[in-house]
């Protein structure tokens, strides 16, 4: 790897010899390629070296691209030339700081705190964002692009929550804590960068109330937030879309179907979203997700692959909400997943659901089948050092019966992960000669031969009558699992999330089990760890930008905020006090 001051040395030869001198094209591109992946500094400089040079260094500038709300007027102007060769756009949104809940020894209801402010700032990127991309050129499926927003505020790491990270879609290699300049923050409950106690609920509840919703007073209801959706132009050249868990500002499910809605070439959806605090939202969010499923299959024909990942924090559940840290999942909600599944060709579904429900969906639709479902992955919380054998068993019975309907299926897994336990069952057909059946955990466990045997019936139902069927065993008690982070790294499930992703959840348990430095090897937000936060040190965007962007905040709220009659407001109330089953 080329060291910092030589490259600066490389950097300085190549600008002011390369266009004496004339090697051999494949060398110069060689070079170019190890300063593009071990870049620290701006190759900006070196574009005007050739032809071939500023070809790559475009490609490679240009490939990603981070708009934040300064970048939002001008970013069709800045990108006119070179739109073909951008790939990703991650769309990142800062939101002004807001008041610790304990700082001025007030807690306020977080759902009031700097709501206007915040749907003011979501509202006009929306609009921007799909005016802006509706221009681009659809007409080529290899040019469409992927779209990764992210929301955060610079508040939401400077209180309780220090090891919270905030970056691109990209992980970091840089992931070492220092080991002295620990923080100290008695306050908020940090002594030598150790929490030593939990942070209190509404603390939770600034950093993960969701956007858009009834208490930001701008849409009335659902029909009225789907007018306002329908008047932004559609985006069909956006292929991919992305939210990660650093959000942990959610979307409502209503304000993904909206948006979904105005994606008509979307293919891929990846969806990390945290899981509810009380047991009122998560019933709620619920219900709202499974109209989220039903309207993928109207409004996204080309869908064909989407990853649901619900985030949780057993301690956060165990020591500031008093809920389980074990969510009880939804059966209406599993039936819903199922069915939007039916013309996919890869789904992954971790902690959202309960994978016996899917199965028990698909059991009582004889007619349901999956002719293009390459891969499936579920979890399930019987799959626990605690569980019942009998059960496991059972389910993965029924689980044949259900990877039968599925003749493309190339990999079928099944899983769990929790404090003290991982286990991970999969089934691969890596070859028309070979098929795998595999059973790894950190507790005993022996698949009997009658549910091996419906498994290898899953291989020749599928045209594989001639392969190799291999069933392969691997149990290690010794194995220490302090989170589901934890069993996603010693099953290898790298697809059920983001790397990144991953990298985050690993970073704030390290931070909390071992102590956090002043720097943490993450990209964090911006501020000092231990600030004390004041509202309007640095908008996030320009005085003339906010001007407009709550003139058009007004303007949407005048027009979709309009109060019913009486008569209409009270059904309105009822149907939104009604839970699902």
């Amino acid at each position: 790897m080329v060291t910092d001051t030589p490259k600066k040395m490389v950097l300085a030869f190549l600008v002011t010899h390369f266009k004496l001198m004339s090697p051999e094209m494949e060398i110069q591109l060689s070079i170019l390629e190890r300063l593009i992946h071990d870049n620290g500094h701006s190759l900006a400089q070196l574009a005007t070296v050739t032809r071939q040079w500023q070809y790559v260094i475009e490609r490679h500038n240009f490939e990603r691209i981070k708009l934040t709300l300064w970048r939002m007027p001008e970013f069709n102007s800045m990108t006119r030339r070179n739109r073909a060769l951008v790939k990703s756009i991650w769309v990142s949104l800062e939101l002004e700081k807001y008041d610790c809940p304990m700082c001025d020894g007030r807690l306020r209801d977080p759902r009031r705190c700097n709501h206007t402010a915040g749907s003011c700032t979501i509202i006009k990127a929306m609009h921007d964002l799909f005016w802006n991309l509706s221009a681009w050129d659809s007409s080529q499926p290899e040019k469409r692009l992927a779209l990764d927003i992210s929301i955060y505020s610079p508040s939401d790491s400077e209180h309780y929550f220090k090891y919270l990270t905030f970056g691109p879609d990209t992980p970091s290699h840089d992931q070492k804590l220092a080991s002295s300049n620990q923080l100290d923050d008695h306050k908020h409950g940090w002594i030598a960068g150790k929490p030593h106690f939990a942070p209190p609920r509404k603390a939770l509840e600034y950093v993960h109330r969701e956007f858009l919703d009834k208490t930001s007073c701008i849409f009335w209801d659902e029909e009225n937030e789907m007018r306002w959706w329908q008047s932004l132009p559609e985006a069909p050249v956006v292929s991919s879309i992305l939210f990660r868990l650093q959000n942990r500002r959610r979307f409502t499910p209503t304000t993904l179907k909206c948006m979904f809605s105005r994606l008509p070439n979307l293919e891929t959806i990846h969806y990390e979203p945290w899981r509810c605090w009380s047991l009122d939202d998560e019933a709620v969010t619920d219900q709202a997700n499974c109209s989220l499923l039903e309207s993928l299959t109207s409004y996204n024909g080309n869908l064909r692959k989407l990853v649901l990942f619900e985030n949780f924090d057993e301690q956060y559940s165990l020591r500031s909400l008093g809920t389980s840290n074990i969510r009880t999942t939804n059966r209406s909600l599993g039936r819903a997943v199922a069915r939007a599944s039916l013309k996919l060709q890869h789904l992954s579904a971790s902690f959202i659901i309960e994978a016996d429900h899917f199965f028990h969906a698909a059991e009582s639709e004889p007619a349901w089948h999956w002719p293009h479902l390459r891969s499936l992955t579920l979890t399930s919380r019987l799959f626990s050092a605690k569980g019942n054998r009998q059960s496991i068993n059972q389910m993965l019975l029924e689980a044949a019966s259900v990877a039968s309907k599925m003749p493309k299926l190339e990999t079928f897994e099944i899983w769990n992960g929790q404090v003290e336990s991982a286990a991970h069952f999969r089934f691969q057909v890596s070859d028309r000669y070979k098929a795998v059946l595999s059973w790894k955990s950190n507790w005993e466990h022996a698949i009997p031969a009658h549910v091996a045997k419906a498994w290898e019936a899953v291989a020749h139902a599928h045209g594989k009558a001639d392969s190799r069927f291999v069933a392969e065993f691997s149990v290690d008690d010794t194995i220490r699992i302090n989170s589901h982070a934890d069993a996603i790294n010693y099953l290898k499930l790298f697809k059920v999330l983001r790397p990144v992703s991953l990298q985050q959840i690993l970073a704030a348990h390290t931070a909390r089990d071992k102590g956090l430095p002043q720097r943490l090897g993450l990209t964090r937000t911006p501020g000092h760890p231990n600030a004390t936060s004041k509202r309007y040190i640095r908008s996030p965007i320009s005085g003339n930008q906010w001007a407009k962007a709550m003139t058009y905040y007004r303007k949407v709220q005048e027009e979709y905020y309009t109060i019913p009659a009486h008569e209409d407001y009270i059904l309105n109330k009822f149907n939104h006090m009604q839970r699902p089953e």
